[in-house]
């Protein structure tokens, strides 16, 4: 084939995802799905390989991580990154009301098929089952976080502005609670608001604020051009923008999975 066929081709060709989408969002979104994925793998390693006598140095490889301030600080600005960046590109979307009727049910899916995998597995694997359960996570706090902006998104920036401005208040006032013990139990607050010991649980609060912080920047920085800020894209961005395209699915997909290869596992490695 001639060069001048393949430039021929090159010039006709339709341009793909990552030509056509605000490629650094999709980059970041990717980037932070990987942490939020990574953070799972070692949270069900470190509760599957505890009963695993030949894979003790996994298990204190995994659980060192897992137990460490190191991870409490990555998890929470992996998922106000991911709630604002969220919040970004919804203001991209053409139809919010179906995107978040769609995050909710997921997330009530999840939770259903989550928690009677627990209690199939429960007499198996015993405490383990446990970090198995997704009663309130990211895709929840998305759901609903997109719902609450569907009422704001048709106005100014100053009404956007004004309802962050309540959010951030409402976090500032119950989030330092969420972490308060009572005895060995959580204090008890609204279901958007109670804390869980479950390893996915994500309060709506402050996660919320982060989300609609995404929105109001995108009314500056992205509309009404709807552009990227960067003009060049390197083909080492493609993976990850491949991931940030599909973060939802992979979120959805990837416990399951990860659960099923470990539950694999515990039956040749486990007591």
């Amino acid at each position: 084939m001639s060069e001048a066929v393949i430039k021929q081709e090159s010039i006709t060709r339709k341009p793909g995802a990552f030509e056509k989408r605000i490629h650094e969002i999709d980059l970041i979104r990717g980037f932070l799905i990987g942490l939020v994925v990574m953070d799972h793998i070692f949270c069900f390693v470190t509760n599957f390989s505890r009963g695993w006598p030949s894979c003790q140095g996994l298990y204190q490889f995994t659980s060192f991580y897992w137990y460490s301030q190191a991870r409490e600080i990555v998890r929470f600005f992996a998922l106000a990154g991911f709630c604002t960046v969220s919040g970004i590109s919804t203001a991209f979307s053409k139809n919010n009301w179906i995107r978040a009727g769609q995050m909710i049910a997921l997330a009530f899916g999840l939770s259903a098929v989550t928690n009677i995998a627990n209690t199939f597995l429960l007499s198996k694997i015993g405490n383990a089952a446990d970090c198995l359960i997704i009663d309130f996570n990211v895709i929840a706090v998305l759901g609903f976080s997109t719902l609450f902006y569907c009422f704001f998104q048709k106005g100014t920036w100053r009404r956007l502005a004004a309802a962050m401005l309540v959010l951030f208040i409402i976090s500032w006032t119950y989030y330092p609670h969420l972490i308060t013990f009572v005895g060995n139990k959580y204090i008890n607050f609204p279901p958007l608001f109670e804390p869980k010991n479950y390893a996915d649980w994500m309060p709506l609060f402050p996660f919320i604020f982060f989300f609609f912080a995404g929105a109001l920047i995108s009314t500056h920085v992205y509309m009404p051009e709807r552009k990227s800020l960067f003009s060049k894209r390197y083909n080492w961005e493609r993976p990850l923008c491949f991931m940030g395209r599909h973060s939802l699915i992979i979120y959805a997909t990837h416990v399951l999975i990860i659960i099923g290869v470990l539950s694999l596992l515990n039956l040749a490695l486990g007591k």
